[in-house]
């Protein structure tokens, strides 16, 4: 049975806002791959455009969904599942901030670097809210047990280290002193965001060889933690470059210790490589486990098949950083496969995402089925119980995720 307008509004879970990060990095990488070819710009701006109606619509939906029915803000953040999806809109909000600096060159659209550095400071705040607000009823108001520990305990660190690569970017098209103030931003952030991401790596690659690979819903899970590896490669790379640039320029250094753009350079070069082969490791082990599982069980999408895109998405980027950086033939080529691969899983994962989305059955929000576990603002309890009318999922690990 299909759902109404304001049953769709009322099961808008965050996770949508994956579809917008997925769509956005398959755009970027379309319009900067290596092996141009005639109408790749043409079509990263067409999936651009896409992304942008894509992130209006869902943050529309959103908002009309927290206003209409506030209780839902509450239950979104006390779930353990569905407040880790906080931070995909900002990774999402990144998506359209890069392609702005990379498909429109500030020589001809002037407009470019003021509202890159607006977008920058938005997905800031955003950030923020995701790293410190979701964390923080992590260690309050969620219950864990180590066998429930999945990746998506990254997703709200993880928009931390996306900012500060979008930094990079976005630092390359402004004036000397507005850049100053977003690489430096950028670096504090990266810090942030990385340490925090290996820590969550570290425990769940222990978690995952004490117990097992994850269940057959959350499978594509796996892809997770390329995220945060191949972004924070690309990120501190990046850095580097447009650190060394702005430090050399007019021999006047906004810090006093010598040739700092040069070790900034070579530092996040040697960096970026380490932490670029380290993400081998997990796609390696991520591909394997997910063969290994469809081999075994019937795995069915949902909306967390998204999950596959962006990390997928972002190491690639890096992988064409260090094509551009090194001139090397290898990562070209390797760059190359996986922007056609890429592309493909997000033609497929666009298919079956419009056909879920017309027959209403993508949206379901987790939180709502069990509501009267979660600790919700008594001034809400009545509201909630009155507009709770939506079947409880079948399987509400699938639409966590």
């Amino acid at each position: 049975m299909r759902k109404s307008f304001l049953d769709i509004v009322k099961n808008f879970a965050p996770s949508w806002f994956t579809v917008t990060m997925g769509t956005g990095i398959t755009g970027i990488l379309i319009y900067t791959t290596p092996y141009d070819f005639n109408g790749c710009h043409g079509i990263g701006k067409a999936i651009f455009a896409l992304n942008c109606i894509l992130f209006i619509s869902f943050t529309i939906i959103s908002v009309i969904r927290y206003t209409v029915y506030p209780y839902t803000f509450n239950l979104m953040l006390s779930h353990p599942g569905q407040s880790m999806f906080v931070g995909t809109i900002p990774m999402g909000l990144a998506t359209i901030l890069n392609s702005v600096v990379f498909m429109f060159p500030k020589e001809n659209h002037p407009w470019a670097p003021n509202l890159a550095f607006v977008l920058y400071f938005i997905d800031v705040a955003l950030m923020l809210f995701s790293c410190l607000v979701v964390p923080f009823y992590k260690l309050t108001i969620h219950k864990h047990t180590f066998e429930t520990m999945y990746s998506t305990w990254l997703l709200p660190v993880v928009p931390a280290v996306v900012t500060a690569a979008s930094g990079s970017v976005v630092a390359q098209i402004l004036d000397v002193e507005r850049a100053k103030l977003v690489l430096l931003l950028s670096y504090i952030i990266w810090g942030l965001g990385i340490p925090l991401s290996f820590c969550i790596i570290a425990f769940y690659y222990s978690k995952t060889v004490i117990t097992t690979i994850p269940p057959p819903e959350l499978l594509i899970s796996m892809f997770l933690p390329l995220g945060p590896l191949g972004q924070g490669s690309f990120g501190i790379v990046n850095l580097g470059i447009v650190a060394k640039g702005f430090f050399s320029k007019n021999n006047e250094e906004f810090v006093p210790v010598e040739l700092i753009g040069q070790v900034a350079e070579a530092g996040g070069a040697l960096v970026g490589l380490v932490i670029w082969g380290f993400g081998i490791f997990w796609f390696a082990m991520a591909i394997s486990c997910v063969i290994y599982g469809l081999m075994h069980n019937e795995v069915k999408f949902n909306i967390g098949w998204w999950g596959l895109t962006f990390p997928i998405g972002v190491f690639t980027s890096s992988t064409n950083t260090f094509a551009n950086l090194l001139q090397n033939d290898g990562f070209k080529v390797l760059g190359a496969v996986l922007t056609i691969s890429l592309t493909c899983l997000w033609l497929f994962c666009m298919v079956k995402t419009i056909q879920g989305a017309y027959t209403t059955k993508m949206f379901v929000a987790p939180c709502l089925s069990n509501m009267r576990t979660l600790p919700v603002p008594a001034c809400d309890i009545s509201e909630a119980e009155r507009n709770n009318e939506s079947e409880e999922p079948k399987n509400s690990q699938a639409n966590n995720f």
